[in-house]
């Protein structure tokens, strides 16, 4: 008999983190004969929903199709939980490829997935997605969820945890999923359970990579994981489900913001009205952290691309402290597995967040100076910087004790793969050795 699945996402899980972890009530037991490799190396750029979709495809960016948690825009609605703006990749339509839940369900067996990114719109199984109310565009929570989330998990969970929350703060992301994660495992008994958990990237974004807070996150998210293993116990799924926890990506404490968009207003390639409000382009680029993707009105205007090459190696000749690297779209498509619409790639130095925004003041804004409010860390940088995400295994299939660090990111779906007893093909990397063969 195949057994079952459950993948728990904590967002922004570093592997420094399971010192903490081993010592708390519930974690220190379950860790114990877990399979775990350390430092797993991500997909550029370290985003959490490029990082989302290649966990359940096992592909890079460039195949899947999702480069950013956002679509680019110079000049987006109010920003909207993020840095960058509103409009994000939240719709399973934009994944390119068929998924681990295309397969499981191919399979004949059952699914569910809760606040997983980029799954809205997909009505089969039980499925509420990663998604929210755009507060700027006055959108009715009631709508946004009745057309993303799958009819069952709306009429059973919108009315009873979502609902009535007000959306002044999108902070209520953080609640709902995990009751309505723990109700549907106990009860519907999917072979497969993806769940997602933003606490500790909120709590990490808004104090600092390594805040005091970020303890009583993890001792909360220790909790958290003891009752879902609790939900199969009572249902008695438990001796035939296998679990996976992992993280996506670590964070970087911000020391500074570079503003890319300022020097191509001041060389005329942003045109703004008297509000200094963006009004056409012919480049700009686009915030993905500490890395930023630079599109052009005309990526076909040889001139254009030209022009905007030298300014940003001459940016980056100018401010060595804050641009690392600049990458051609053909270099980013073969160093990084990374190609979209874009025509530059940006990598800011370690602590620089390259913005999208314009300011009438300097291109350089210090995180210490008192105007400056905002994030205390973010990720988005090259997967060869900051710290990494562990990825941990333990159930009836598992080989107790496996000790492996560095694997790639790529080869973690092979292994829920092999785990969910599924064939995906087209699979970059290979199952790690976690299996009692």
């Amino acid at each position: 008999m195949k057994h079952k699945l459950i993948v728990i996402s904590l967002d922004a899980l570093q592997t420094c983190d399971l010192d903490l972890l081993k010592t708390l009530p519930y974690a220190s037991q379950w860790l114990k004969d877990a399979a775990i490799a350390r430092n797993v190396h991500e997909i550029y750029p370290t985003l959490t929903y490029p990082i989302h979709t290649t966990l359940i495809t096992g592909v890079y960016p460039e195949t899947h199709g999702i480069i950013h948690n956002q679509k680019a825009s110079i000049s987006p609605t109010v920003p909207d939980f993020s840095l960058m703006g509103s409009d994000w990749y939240w719709q399973k339509e934009n994944v390119k490829v068929p998924t681990l839940v295309d397969a499981v369900l191919a399979d004949g067996r059952t699914t569910a997935s809760v606040n997983w990114p980029v799954t809205a719109g997909d009505k089969r199984g039980w499925n509420l997605p990663e998604i929210w109310p755009v507060r700027v565009l006055g959108e009715d929570p009631r709508e946004v969820y009745e057309k993303a989330a799958s009819k069952n998990v709306f009429d059973r969970y919108y009315d009873r945890y979502v609902g009535h929350y007000n959306w002044k703060n999108n902070d209520d992301l953080l609640t709902y999923g995990g009751e309505i994660a723990i109700d549907i495992i106990e009860k519907e008994k999917p072979d497969l359970m993806l769940y997602h958990a933003v606490h500790l990237d909120h709590i990490r974004h808004k104090y600092g990579d390594m805040a005091e807070e970020t303890v009583d996150c993890l001792k909360t998210l220790d909790i958290l994981v003891h009752r879902i293993i609790e939900a199969t116990k009572r249902n008695g799924t438990y001796d035939e489900t296998n679990f996976i926890v992992l993280g996506d990506h670590g964070q970087i404490d911000i020391d500074q913001f570079f503003y890319i968009n300022n020097a191509f207003r001041d060389a005329g390639l942003i045109q703004v009205d008297e509000n200094g409000t963006p009004v056409a382009y012919d480049a700009y680029a686009f915030s993905a952290g500490f890395s930023a993707q630079v599109y052009l009105r005309d990526p076909s205007d040889e001139a254009l691309v030209q022009k905007v090459d030298g300014i940003l190696r001459g940016l980056k000749a100018a401010f060595p402290q804050y641009i690392e690297r600049v990458y051609t779209k053909e270099e980013a498509t073969r160093l990084e597995h990374l190609t979209g619409q874009f025509s530059f790639v940006l990598e800011g130095t370690t602590g620089t967040i390259l913005q999208t925004g314009l300011t009438n003041g300097p291109y350089v804004v210090l995180k210490s100076d008192p105007s400056c409010k905002g994030y205390g860390a973010m990720h988005g940088h090259h997967p060869d910087k900051g710290p990494k995400p562990p990825f941990i295994a333990f159930g009836p299939d598992i080989k107790k004790g496996v000790r492996l660090d560095g694997v790639s990111m790529l080869d973690l779906c092979p292994t829920m793969a092999k785990l969910a007893g599924v064939q995906m093909e087209g699979m970059v990397g290979k199952p790690l050795p976690f299996f009692n063969d």
